[in-house]
C-alpha cells in the first residue's frame, strides 16, 4: 500500500507541474499546435493454446466508460494529443478505439485561440475547419483523396507535423504507455501525462 501511495503522490505532483508550465507561458513564441490520434491495444494473455482477454477488459460500468472500444484489431483505446510548436504535450484525452478523430479531439480544440492547427487526413472535416475559423485559428489539414470540394493546406506547415509523431515515439519507449495494461482510463491517462512531463523537463 505504501508503494501505491508514493506512486499516486508522484503522479499528482507531475500533473501539477505540467499544468504550471502551461499556465506560466512556456508556450510563448510557439503559435503552431499539432493534433493527432493513436490507438493503444489492450494486452491479451495466452492460455492452453487459445487467447482470452485479460481481466481488465471488462471494467465496472462497461468498456466505453473506460475508453475501451472494439476495432478490427480488437480492443483498443484512442489517445488524442495536442502538442505545441516544440512537440511538447499541452493536452490529451482518451476515447474508445472506434471513435471518429474529430469527435475525439473536440475537448482539446474548443479552447484554442489564434493558432495554426496542423492535423493529418483523419481530421479532414468541414465542421472542424469552420470551428477553427470561428475561434480565430487556421487549420492546415490535407484533404482526403475522395473529397469532392477542395480544401486548403500548406505543405510547408504540414511538414512540421513530424513533431507530434516524435512525441508519440518518445512516450512509447515506456512499456506501460506503449501497451495499455491499466483497467481504468484515468490511470492510463495519468501515466501518459507523467511520461510527457519528461519532455518538458528536458527543455530547461
Amino acid at each position: 500500500m505504501a508503494g501505491h501511495a508514493s506512486l499516486l503522490r508522484a503522479m499528482e505532483l507531475g500533473l501539477h507541474l505540467l499544468a504550471t508550465l502551461v499556465r506560466l507561458g512556456f508556450m510563448a513564441g510557439n503559435s503552431a499546435s499539432f493534433v493527432t490520434t493513436r490507438r493503444w491495444p489492450r494486452p491479451f494473455r495466452r492460455w492452453l493454446a487459445h487467447q482470452t482477454p485479460s481481466v481488465g477488459t471488462n471494467p465496472a460500468g462497461g468498456q466505453s466508460a473506460q475508453a475501451i472500444g472494439r476495432t478490427k484489431g480488437g480492443l483498443n483505446t484512442k489517445l488524442c494529443a495536442l502538442v505545441e510548436g516544440e512537440g511538447r504535450l499541452v493536452a490529451a484525452v482518451l476515447a474508445p478505439g472506434q471513435t471518429y478523430e474529430v469527435e475525439a479531439a473536440d475537448p482539446l480544440l474548443k479552447n484554442l485561440k489564434a493558432v495554426l492547427l496542423v492535423g493529418d487526413k483523419g481530421f479532414d472535416a468541414d465542421v472542424l475547419r469552420q470551428k477553427m475559423l470561428a475561434q480565430g485559428c487556421l487549420a492546415c489539414i490535407p484533404p482526403r483523396s475522395g473529397r469532392r470540394s477542395p480544401a486548403w493546406h500548406h505543405r510547408g506547415f504540414y511538414r512540421q507535423r513530424h513533431k507530434i509523431e516524435n512525441f508519440f515515439q518518445r512516450i512509447k519507449i515506456h512499456k506501460r504507455i506503449s501497451t495499455r495494461y491499466d483497467k481504468l482510463a484515468i490511470t492510463f491517462l495519468n501515466f501518459t501525462l507523467v511520461a510527457a512531463i519528461f519532455g518538458w523537463l528536458k527543455s530547461f
